[in-house]
Formats: structure tokens, sequence, C-alpha cells
């Protein structure tokens, strides 16, 4: 089967550097690579950090992501918060005619991109060079009564500036904020020029986005997401391939990949649909249940078990490092484990996830399924168990009374496909690293 690839989830974090590190597989995709922000390489690593530390971080970035996808009604439609300190890779992206280059966070939870403008009112501390919408000659502002500036209403506090222009403001859930002007650039990935991208040019910006940072990318489903918007470029489609988080005894400087486009997966591939939820942002399947060897847990109604599965009952996020479940499935899926292992538990030594065990004692792992509506994700000790410090793993997954979200290290070493044209996810377990 084949997909176009777009970070990480579902929120990705995607690399934009000094130099353009993406390239062709043909004109119907375009590969580009995907670094961890706990890499070596990446501007935000941290060498006096150590790897419980880092790590500490990304699964508080986790449980700070639950709370984004708490609906809240603005009028008629419904606006989804988002934390923005969660992104987990980089991305290179480029902005205007001369290119101007960002680094910026991608998120697969949120959908308009933005990044910081000159000039800039009110900013927080940023340590690139600001883009310059003037020094731009294919920079266009749109106007507040275009059908894009309608259309984003629906989504964003949106209004009209005296000179007519489209103006977004974007709030996140602990108080951040971006305001400034919808406008129009070309942008460049990897070698490919894109011409007239929505995006927002942003002159007042506070809160708790890093110095580092450009801006936001947003990948999410909607119609002027970045994903959305290149469709006019290549098919409808996108895939990424994460490795290995950073074990303890070194560092990564390796890169994941995502392709934009068509992408050939080959054979072994499971699929399961795509569902629409009340906000097109995010990414949303079915799960059915999850299997511990020959133990099955099913989610259900527990008041009426006859109730079937609600559809659309997962969110699929790179950027969220746990997989986060139902409560009262967390609670049986970790019984079904710990029966299954049989081995005794120790604490967490960062006091943050729940079960855990000295490594060389589990020396059988039972087979771990995710069943999806139509497909089976078998997952791998590296998907369940995450290594916490030299001698601990714990379980990789916490609960959650939000949403349900299937988290990165879950999808490690899986081929993943979007195929948005047939509303179709697909997995296929593969060596990532390799690719």
């Amino acid at each position: 089967m084949a997909f176009p690839s777009l970070a990480l989830a579902t929120t990705l974090a995607i690399f934009s550097f000094y130099t353009v590190d993406g390239s062709f597989a043909g004109d119907d995709s375009l590969t580009i690579n995907l670094l961890h922000r706990d890499s070596i390489d990446s501007p935000f690593y941290d060498g006096s950090m150590t790897f419980s530390q880092r790590l500490g971080h990304a699964l508080q970035r986790s449980f700070n992501n639950a709370k984004r996808y708490k609906c809240v009604t603005k009028g008629s439609t419904y606006k989804a918060d988002l934390i923005p300190d969660h992104g987990e890779f980089l991305m290179n992206i480029s902005f205007g005619n001369p290119s101007h280059i960002v680094l910026a966070i991608a998120d697969t939870g949120s959908d308009l991109s933005w990044m910081q403008c000159k000039p800039c009112i009110q900013c927080y501390n940023h340590t690139g060079i600001l883009f310059n919408p003037k020094s731009s000659s294919t920079y266009e502002p749109v106007g507040c009564k275009s059908k894009t500036c309608n259309a984003l209403s629906s989504s964003l506090d949106t209004s009209c500036s005296s000179r007519k222009n489209c103006q977004f403001f974007e709030s996140y859930a602990d108080g951040s904020f971006s305001n400034g002007t919808v406008s129009t650039d070309t942008i460049t990935l990897g070698k490919r020029v894109l011409k007239n991208i929505v995006f927002g040019c942003s002159f007042y910006n506070d809160g708790v986005f890093q110095p580092t940072w450009g801006g936001i990318i947003g990948l999410g489903g909607g119609e002027y997401s970045l994903v959305s918007q290149i469709i006019k470029y290549v098919p409808a489609k996108f895939s990424y391939c994460l490795i290995p988080f950073p074990d303890t005894n070194g560092i990564s400087n390796k890169t994941s990949k995502m392709v934009f486009g068509n992408f050939d997966f080959g054979p072994n591939v499971v699929s399961t649909p795509l569902v629409q939820g009340i906000t097109k942002t995010f990414y949303h399947v079915t799960l059915e249940g999850i299997s511990v060897g020959d133990t099955r847990v099913d989610i259900r109604d527990h008041s009426n078990s006859s109730k079937p599965v609600p559809k659309g009952n997962m969110i699929v996020d790179s950027g969220t490092t746990l997989t986060m479940l139902p409560s009262k499935l967390y609670n049986e899926f970790e019984r079904a484990l710990k029966d299954a292992i049989n081995v005794r538990t120790i604490k967490d030594p960062q006091k943050t996830l729940d079960l855990c065990y000295r490594s060389a004692k589990v020396t059988k792992m039972p087979k771990v399924t995710m069943h999806f509506d139509g497909a089976d994700v078998e997952l791998s000790r590296e998907n369940v168990f995450v290594t916490v410090s030299k001698h601990i793993m714990c379980l990789a997954f916490s609960s959650t009374t939000s949403i349900p979200v299937m988290g990165n290290l879950a999808q490690i070493n899986h081929l993943i496909g979007y195929d948005l044209e047939n509303k179709m996810l697909s997995f296929k377990t593969t060596d990532c690293q390799k690719m």
C-alpha cells in the first residue's frame, strides 16, 4: 500500500536548522528527517541533564498533553486547548522569498502554523533572527473578508485590523498565546518550493515558549494545517517511522523519517479507519481492547456491556510520550501484565509511573497487542516499557480521564501511514533505524 507522509504527536517537532536536509523520493513525495528534541544534535539538547532528567521531562509533557484534548465550546463550534511545551521532534522549514529558515515545533494537535515576525511588538525572548514579511517578495496578508479568514474563525478567534487584514488569536491552556496576521507566503520543504501557504505572522506572543522556537507548525487534519495545504503538491497522505528513545548509556544523533506523499509500505500492513471527531484537527481511531498473551481486556461500558464501542475513542499523537488509557481499561491491562510477567515489582525512582521492574528480572515478555477496528498492532518490549534508569524499566502507559492517546513510545519501530483521502491509518512493524 502506498501512502504520502508528513511529529509527533500527535505533535512532532520538526528539525529546521541551518541546512535543508530533505530529499525527494519522486515527484509525488518528499522525505525529511525528524530529530528527537533530546538528541545530541537538537538545539534543545542539554548536556548537563542526566538521562533520567530528560526522560522525566518527556513524561511530564505527556501528562501536560492530556489537558489539551479537553474540548471547550466556542459558540456552536469547538476549540481544543493545547499546551505548547510538548514537541518531541524537530523539522527544517523555510518561509518567504528569499527563504528564511525557522526552527519550529511541529504540532499534530493544531492546524494554523505561526512564527514570530518583525516588528515583534510583544514577544518571548527568541535567539534566532525574526522573519521580516517586508523582505519577502511573495508575502501577502489575508483579507478579513476572505474565505480563508471566515474558515479559520470556526476554530480560532479572528478579527479585522484597521487595514482590513485578518487577525488571529491562538490561546493555550497554560495561558500562553500568539496574536498576529493571517498571511500567505512561499515555504520550502527539502528541495520543494510550495506557494501560497497560509500561516500566521505573529507580532504578540507570551508564555512558556522556548528561546530557540521560532513558532509552531500545524500538522493536524484541519483545512489550513500544513498537511492539508500541501495536498495541492503531493497526494493526501503522510507517513513516519520513529526510532527508539535514546537509552541510558548513550545519546542519539540518528533521525526518524517522515514522508509527505506516496510511500510504498509493501506487505504485512494492517489498517484501521480514521474517524472524524468534533474537530478535524486530531487523528481519531477506534480502540477496541488490548491483549496480554491470551488475556484480552476490552473497552466497554460497565453499566451496559452490550453497548458498542464508541467510534473514534482514541487519538494517535506522535508528540505525546506515554500511551494514555481510560482508567478502568488501564487498571485491567496493568493487572493482566503484572500476572503474566509474575516478577516482583519495584517503585519508579522518579515517582511518575506505576508498574516498574528490574530489567534483568523480566526474562520473558508476554505478547501485547492493541486491537483497533480492523487492525491488530503487536507491541514490542520497547513499546510497552521504557527504561527509566540503568537497571529499571516502567510501563509506558498511564491512565487518563480525558480522551485516550496512543503516544510515541507505542509507535516506535512502526511505519505509520495516514491516508487522508481514504480515511485510513496503517501500521507496519519496521526497523526504523534502517530506513
